[in-house]
């Protein structure tokens, strides 16, 4: 086979995944920003051109709004990738120890991983439910309040809780195979040098693991800015606006009878910057660590 044959050959195979990208990922992009510069109420046939009135309305009219679900996407995010990580990691130095139903034990954590994000919230909408949920009905014997989902308080942080509870074993099979790579010849010297349990964890694993440790808090810190689908199930961004986060403002947005659908892309199109924006300090800072490590 002659090198124009094998290149010919190389570029049909990756076509197809190519033509996908471009319908699923490219088209619906330019096309957001495109209605983000419009009127557009549906009508392909009836829109004008209003430049950029869209998002100087979310700006500024819409302001208090748009703060609002920056402080819920920013306090969501935080507060997701932070625990989520730490629980990872010492969930992976766990299962990664040799016991006798270490398989199990990670095939159970990783198990909402394998289940829809429309399944797990209506099974936790269940569990919530206030008239015949199980945690509300033990809540009702203590005359505690049971509509934990719709409480102001108390919905946020149980939204954070589900979400952690499906993702959670992701990150740590990431954090397993990061452990597996690490050298055991490098524990072995700790050990001769008189290092305990905890300064192998500190002074080995931890900075092993920092390439690690970089990519699931980039995964963790960008699913969390633009999560919206299992709030929309839990809440539907309520009580209130309690648990509306950038993206569920968005979506709804688009149904909303007072606003045009530019207007929604326009939020979209500054959810997108807003993300790529925390994205990059994220990444410049761990980067910057991993190099002083090295």
């Amino acid at each position: 086979m002659t090198h124009t044959s094998t290149r010919l050959w190389a570029w049909l195979a990756v076509l197809p995944a190519m033509l996908l990208f471009l319908c699923f990922k490219v088209y619906p992009a330019v096309g957001t920003f495109i209605f983000s510069l419009t009127d557009f109420r549906g009508n392909i046939n009836n829109f004008h051109w209003v430049g950029v009135e869209n998002y100087h309305k979310v700006i500024t009219l819409n302001k208090k709004e748009l703060w609002n679900s920056i402080r819920i996407s920013l306090t969501f995010s935080f507060g997701v990738t932070l625990v989520q990580n730490v629980l990872a990691i010492a969930l992976a130095v766990l299962v990664n120890m040799k016991l006798r139903l270490r398989n199990f034990y990670r095939a159970v954590i990783f198990m909402p991983n394998v289940l829809g994000v429309v399944i797990i919230g209506f099974l936790w909408k269940l569990i919530f439910d206030p008239y015949s949920g199980p945690v509300s009905l033990f809540l009702s014997w203590f005359h505690m309040n049971s509509a934990l989902l719709g409480s102001k308080d108390a919905a946020l942080p149980l939204v954070m809780f589900i979400q952690l509870w499906a993702s959670v074993g992701y990150a740590m099979v990431l954090y397993v195979s990061g452990l597996q790579d690490i050298p055991e010849h490098l524990y072995e010297s700790a050990s001769i040098d008189g290092a305990t349990g905890w300064k192998k964890f500190r002074y080995v694993t931890l900075p092993m693991l920092q390439p690690m440790i970089t990519v699931n808090l980039m995964l963790s810190i960008i699913g969390s800015l633009k999560v919206f689908d299992i709030i929309m199930i839990l809440t539907n961004g309520g009580p209130g606006q309690a648990t509306t986060t950038i993206g569920l403002y968005a979506f709804q947005s688009i149904f909303s009878a007072n606003e045009s659908q530019g207007f929604a892309s326009a939020l979209s199109i500054l959810q997108f910057l807003f993300i790529l924006f925390f994205a990059a300090i994220a990444q410049f800072i761990l980067r910057r660590r991993e190099a002083q490590l090295q």
